[in-house]
């Protein structure tokens, strides 16, 4: 398979290297309009300007469009001649936030195979969850496609395209609202007494073993909670000082208030 990387970010390189290490007999092309993004490419990928993906032999099976969304319009001009004669029709896979697959079909065609994916910042370790939609042009193995290709960066799931505003709000931003509960349990940790290293190192393996535990049992999280609560233990009186301050109703609201603006963005 020939897979073709539109901008070498971070995440471009992430998806690269996850591509890399998960097929290894990948056959790999790379574009960013940023000369600097490229000078850290693996050999494995070959750099090749737009203009020349077109050409009978370069044409990839797959190009992943990793770009800013306000650069997508821009970055796909090159392409358009090709899509429109129906010489260039790979399967399209972007992962440009807040860029819906109407969107997307007007700047390639309303022919054109898409995919568009809702990643978050832990697939620059392999460790993303990816929330993906396909439009109508796509296959059931074109689906299966994209799945195996996004796995290379972490767990993937699949979605209808209106839920994805709601997986912003939720897995996309929930990196921040995980990193600000880390910086409290660390901040708490130096209150009560304990150094900054230290309890750095309590809350980070803490936040990392309880989620290993939800994700070897499959139950619910407050199944969990209880198991740690004892009658009139320490456990429970921080759990009341959580809620007394409207922990849980704040955290729901993040996710809510987060979905409601990718929509707004979505409408510009």
């Amino acid at each position: 398979m020939k897979v073709a990387i539109l901008g070498c970010g971070n995440m471009g390189k992430a998806i690269i290297s996850g591509l890399l290490a998960k097929f290894p007999d990948v056959s790999l092309v790379a574009f960013d309009k940023n000369d600097m993004a490229l000078t850290s490419l693996p050999d494995e990928a070959v750099v090749l300007a737009p203009e020349e993906w077109c050409e009978k032999e370069n044409v990839p099976d797959v190009v992943i469009i990793a770009v800013k969304p306000q650069d997508i319009e821009e970055t796909l001009i090159p392409f358009s001649a090709c899509v429109e004669n129906n010489t260039f029709s790979p399967l399209w896979i972007s992962i440009a936030a807040g860029v819906g697959l109407s969107t997307l079909e007007n700047y390639l065609s309303s022919s054109s195979k898409i995919c568009r994916v809702m990643p978050n910042t832990p697939a620059l370790i392999g460790e993303g969850i990816s929330a993906f939609a396909v439009n109508g042009n796509c296959s059931e193995d074109d689906a299966q496609t994209s799945e195996d290709l996004l796995a290379a960066c972490g767990k993937v799931v699949r979605v209808p395209e209106k839920m994805m505003n709601a997986v912003t709000g939720l897995s996309g931003s929930g990196p921040a609202y995980v990193y600000l509960f880390i910086e409290a349990l660390i901040e708490g940790g130096v209150a009560a007494g304990l150094p900054y290293a230290i309890a750095r190192e309590c809350a980070v393996q803490t936040v990392i073993g309880s989620a290993l535990m939800l994700r070897k049992n499959d139950v619910n999280p407050a199944d969990l909670k209880v198991k740690v609560m004892s009658p009139a233990g320490t456990t429970v009186k921080g759990l009341m000082a959580l809620e007394q301050n409207n922990f849980k109703y704040a955290v729901i609201k993040a996710v809510v208030d987060a979905a409601d603006r990718s929509a707004e963005l979505g409408k510009k």
